[in-house]
C-alpha cells in the first residue's frame, strides 16, 4: 500500500492510499447550485446558492523502485476501485492551514517525459462537507 503521506516543500497532500512526490496542488470550493427567484413586490431577482461542493488535483513525481510508493491502491496486481471511493483528503496550505474532507479520486494521469521523470496528476471531487483549519496566530 503506499504511504498515504505526500508532502513538498512547504505545502502537502494527505491521499489515504495514493502517493506521490508532490509539486503542487489546487481545490475550488463553493457553491455549485444557485437558483434565482423573485417576490411579486420586486422586479429584481435575487438568487440563493442551494448547493456546494469542491474539487481539485495534486500533482507530482510518480515513485518507484522502492516499498510503499505504489501511486493507488491495488488489489493483486489490479487496480482496486473501492480504493478511489472515500478517500480521506487533507490539502495543507502551510502547518495549521489545512482543507479536510472525504473524496473521490476521479482520474489519474500519468507522464513520462525524457527527462527521466515519471508526472502523476490525481483529480479529485470532495463528496460532502469540507472543513477548514486556518492558523490565524500569526
Amino acid at each position: 500500500m503506499a504511504s498515504d503521506i505526500v508532502a513538498g516543500i512547504t505545502g502537502a497532500v494527505t491521499a489515504s492510499g495514493f502517493n506521490v512526490d508532490l509539486d503542487s496542488w489546487s481545490a475550488s470550493i463553493g457553491a455549485e447550485d444557485t437558483v434565482g427567484y423573485r417576490t411579486f413586490s420586486s422586479v429584481w431577482k435575487t438568487k440563493k446558492n442551494t448547493g456546494y461542493g469542491g474539487s481539485g488535483s495534486f500533482r507530482g513525481t510518480l515513485q518507484y523502485d522502492a516499498a510503499d510508493t505504489a501511486p493507488m491502491p491495488d488489489a493483486s496486481g489490479v487496480v482496486d476501485t473501492t480504493g478511489f471511493e472515500g478517500v480521506s483528503l487533507t490539502l495543507t496550505m502551510l502547518t495549521g492551514c489545512t482543507y479536510t474532507g472525504t473524496a473521490n479520486i476521479t482520474m489519474i494521469g500519468s507522464e513520462r517525459s525524457a527527462t527521466d521523470r515519471a508526472i502523476g496528476t490525481f483529480n479529485f471531487e470532495f463528496t460532502g462537507a469540507v472543513s477548514i483549519t486556518w492558523d490565524e496566530t500569526a
